[in-house]
């Protein structure tokens, strides 16, 4: 029987946040996690219990090899179709793009020696069909998508992990590094990674990588050798209710171009992550100041992002939020200082799947609110002005990407209508609807730009 929608989100949450070896696995009332969720966080050892190998696919998804050694095996097909209206406001010269998107994966997660030792390997295929505005993150054919090995080594007070190969990472609430769910290729990276879970909630992460770069054939996507990317991210509980996450990244980047300023880039971010809950209340605020170098330009830059939330005493459970964020841009382009906030690897689709905000030199404010009429459906619906935090700078799309003839325009980007519909169909299936209006203000008017609508349907099977 399917569960409750907010039944199954929660786990897969709780498993995205950590790998806590010895607590129950929440797969065992709802497998396996649902979009969105890396699959390396799955651990289907509690099937060595036969009497809980109720689901069809139980015996595909894990087998015992001996002892001390066992293999999980799982795939997802997921098919997204989109269609567009005025695709980047009409100021790419495209009136309509409407396309089918295919993503295909498999994946063999092998543990010895009671898993001191663990290989993941995640393959895919990627493909784009109709798609007019093509973009890198559409189309890898057959790739690599993960290939790890992991060095456990448990203690009294829990567990250490180095990570070596391509991987999946994502921190805290995902604003600044993400794995990217939503377009056709998750984000992945080549690197080192050591992890540090106490029993006691307290984290540290240490890591040091580089992004994929992806090819136009199969099998040629490699690192991306003009990028690299490092850093420390700790989480430590401090009450019952408040948890902090701290953090410092650095991202070096060869030959870049922003503000009116060229060169080598290095850009080093600080900050802090505030987040908790207190019955119904819930709350999650991100503070991030950068600092660094691009060409002989020095870089000041700040942001912030929140989401805040209560959730009524309801059969419905609906939860109204507010969300509040602002990153800086630069007010004088080419004056040997880079105000312009880079958000690095975010997750943008808090603004809508159509992929037409970022944080960077904006504001954004507006409610939410999500309802779940039904056991496995929910809704969720939101209204967001945005506006350009400077008004000399432009207006920024995800991957820094500057949207033409945006600088010095109007200060009122537009104001976002979104609502997107989760429906758990079967404990593999889940379909989710997006949809989008922008309504664009002054900066993109004055760009020439047009009011921009967006509709998608996705379909996710998952084994």
């Amino acid at each position: 029987m399917t569960r409750p929608l907010n039944r199954a989100l929660v786990p897969v949450v709780l498993l995205s946040l950590c790998q806590c070896v010895q607590a129950a696995s929440p797969l065992e009332d709802s497998r396996p996690g649902r979009p969105g969720a890396p699959r390396w966080v799955e651990d289907y050892r509690f099937l060595d219990d036969p009497a809980k190998a109720s689901d069809p696919f139980d015996g595909l998804r894990y087998h015992r090899l001996s002892e001390s050694a066992w293999l999980q095996l799982g795939a997802e097909a997921r098919y997204r179709a989109d269609a567009l209206n005025k695709p980047f406001f009409g100021l790419r010269g495209l009136n309509d793009d409407s396309y089918l998107l295919q993503r295909l994966q498999a994946h063999a997660d092998l543990h010895l020696f009671d898993d001191a030792l663990r290989t993941f390997v995640q393959v895919e295929n990627t493909r784009a069909f109709g798609k007019d505005l093509y973009s890198p993150n559409d189309e890898g054919r057959n790739e690599v998508r993960q290939a790890f090995i992991d060095f456990n080594h448990d203690f009294a007070a829990g567990r250490y992990t180095t990570r070596v190969g391509r991987q999946e990472m994502a921190f805290g609430d995902q604003v600044f590094v993400t794995y990217r769910d939503v377009p056709n290729l998750r984000l992945s990276f080549d690197g080192v990674r050591a992890s540090l879970n106490l029993k006691d909630g307290r984290k540290l992460d240490a890591f040091a990588v580089r992004p994929l770069k992806t090819g136009e054939d199969s099998w040629d996507d490699g690192s991306n050798n003009a990028v690299k990317f490092y850093g420390l991210y700790g989480t430590l509980p401090l009450t019952a209710v408040w948890n902090m996450d701290l953090f410092a990244f650095g991202l070096e980047t060869d030959d870049r171009s922003l503000a009116g300023e060229a060169g080598d880039e290095q850009r080093y971010t600080y900050g802090t992550r505030l987040f908790g809950r207190y019955q119904a209340l819930d709350w999650s605020w991100n503070l991030a100041g950068q600092g660094g170098h691009l060409g002989g330009a020095s870089i000041r830059a700040w942001a912030v992002s929140s989401d805040s939330g209560y959730t009524f005493e309801h059969p419905w459970q609906p939860r109204l939020g507010m969300r509040v964020d602002a990153a800086s841009g630069d007010s004088d382009l080419g004056d040997g200082k880079v105000g312009t906030f880079d958000p690095l690897f975010p997750r943008n689709g808090v603004y809508g799947e159509a992929s037409l905000t970022t944080l960077s030199n904006v504001i954004v404010v507006g409610p939410t609110f999500g309802f779940s009429p039904w056991r496995t459906v929910r809704f969720e619906q939101g209204v967001l002005e945005v506006w350009k935090q400077r008004e000399e700078d432009g207006v920024y799309m995800p991957g820094m990407s500057l949207l033409a003839n945006t600088r010095g325009t109007g200060r009122h980007v537009g104001t976002i209508y979104r609502a997107n519909t989760r429906w758990l169909a079967t404990p593999n299936l889940t379909l989710d609807l997006d949809m989008k209006y922008y309504d664009v203000g002054a900066a993109i008017k004055e760009a020439g730009g047009e009011d921009s609508s967006f509709v998608s349907l996705r379909a996710t099977f998952r084994l």
